[in-house]
């Protein structure tokens, strides 16, 4: 037996599978050079590729764990072999739409491009080491009907944001968001520090 020299033709699907190197093709050829069913035996697998026999060994635990061959192992006899079929992957192309389609999701767009409401707004400017969830905090926010005075807030939460008593000490006393709002600070607000109150 001329060592090496024995190819079949690999089907072009595995060609193009990047993980397949040089050694995968050789003894996957190997592997098909046998008569069907594929029931060659390690020693034959290295002689028909050219390769050891443990590089056979791990080769075909590799395309076994690639899905490109099944083995059924027979503990009495030598292993049966069998070659995956193709599942073709799904495709990256984009279907494009009706321009019909594409005018009314961008009116749809505008139609529903309602200014931003006083909740997010606050959210974005409170400090958010101190913001928690905002959940509990929306529930809040609706339960107190407090959309009405967003402007009050907004405004108060704006003008302490930079102050010496907000930032000092890494916010150590920027009271929690959901405390600033049920015990409705901005309104409770004087022009003293916020230190007044209790550390949260």
């Amino acid at each position: 037996m001329d060592k090496g020299k024995f190819w079949a033709q690999i089907p072009v699907y595995i060609l193009r599978d990047h993980r397949h190197k040089a050694a995968h093709l050789r003894v996957l050829g190997a592997i098909l050079s046998c008569p069907q069913p594929y029931f060659p035996s390690l020693r034959e697998i290295a002689e028909r590729s050219g390769h050891a026999v443990t590089t056979c060994s791990r080769v075909v635990s590799e395309m076994v764990k690639f899905g490109t061959l099944e083995r059924e192992q027979r503990y009495r006899d030598t292993n049966v072999y069998r070659l995956v079929g193709y599942i073709p992957h799904p495709t990256t192309e984009v279907e494009s739409e009706p321009t019909t389609v594409v005018a009314l999701k961008e009116s749809l767009k505008e139609k529903n491009n309602i200014p931003q409401k006083g909740f997010e707004k606050f959210c974005q400017i409170y400090p958010r080491h101190r913001l928690g969830f905002r959940k509990e905090l929306k529930e809040l926010w609706d339960e107190g009907g407090f959309e009405s005075a967003s402007d009050e807030i907004i405004r108060c939460v704006r003008d302490h944001a930079e102050t010496s008593d907000w930032t000092s000490e890494s916010g150590k006393y920027v009271p929690g968001a959901k405390k600033f709002l049920a015990q409705e600070r901005w309104i409770d607000y004087s022009g003293d520090s916020f230190t007044q109150y209790e550390e949260d």
